[in-house]
């Protein structure tokens, strides 16, 4: 049962902590994208040898760079549409809100793929740990979208 737990809470971890990193991609939000912090917690959740680490850390840090200048053009982008409250001009914030699109769904792919490649690293009963992760993770996230409403 501990060990049950034990993996319950180091999965609820470090799902939580993709996908707030995957959330924060998506959002634009200019929250702490800070790979070697990550690299610190899934090396310790889930017990990453050398290889691995080394492996992590140039996916972690080759993505979250490369997802930086989308997110800096995401906050321009949602500061201009703010700005038009007293003067709207329809075509301008079409093709901003169509740039923002594009942008999130740029943003949402390399989330999955960073994703993808980071689950490619890990050993199968990493892997185990991290789909139990996931799945306690989407829970809680259930359950606060039921109290929402």
């Amino acid at each position: 049962m501990k060990s049950v737990i034990k993996k319950l809470s180091t999965a609820t971890a470090l799902s939580g902590l993709l996908l707030v990193s995957a959330g924060t991609w998506a959002g634009g939000h200019a929250g702490g994208h800070n790979p070697e912090r990550m690299l610190q917690h899934m090396t310790e959740k889930l017990e990453l040898d050398d290889t691995q680490q080394d492996q992590v850390e140039s996916i972690l840090s080759e993505n979250l760079t490369a997802a930086q200048a989308d997110r800096e053009r995401m906050t321009v982008i949602r500061d201009q549409l703010k700005g038009m409250r007293e003067s709207f001009d329809a075509d301008r914030a079409k093709r901003l809100a169509d740039e923002l699109g594009e942008i999130t769904s740029r943003l949402a792919y390399d989330m999955a793929s960073t994703q993808a490649q980071l689950y490619e690293v890990l050993t199968p009963g990493q892997r185990e740990q991290m789909d139990a992760m996931q799945a306690v993770r989407e829970q809680r996230m259930q359950k606060r979208r039921t109290g929402r409403d």
